[in-house]
């Protein structure tokens, strides 16, 4: 699990990628409830219905460092049209 604070550094430091993958929006989210819920934060990808099944796409999470180590930081795909105005 993560804190929102290390799921807002993973955003920001893959959102490149993900957009090149065909994200059209990136959010970080409260991923269960849990107790602190402070522990329990990941980062939304959203996309495209047909971007969101190309087997092997996206990955299952994102690494950053802290501190010396790796964390892994869930990625959640989220199939949506990409918001226009009208």
């Amino acid at each position: 699990m993560a804190t929102e604070e290390q799921a807002r550094h993973a955003r920001d430091l893959h959102q490149d990628k993900l957009a090149a993958m065909g994200a059209h929006g990136l959010s970080v989210e409260p991923l269960e409830k849990s107790e602190p819920a402070t522990d329990s934060f990941g980062v939304v990808a959203w996309v495209e219905a047909k971007n969101a099944m190309k087997q092997g796409a996206f990955p299952p999470d994102l690494e950053i460092q802290e501190r010396g180590r790796t964390l892994k930081i869930p990625l959640v795909i989220r199939k949506s049209k990409p918001f226009r105005l009208e």
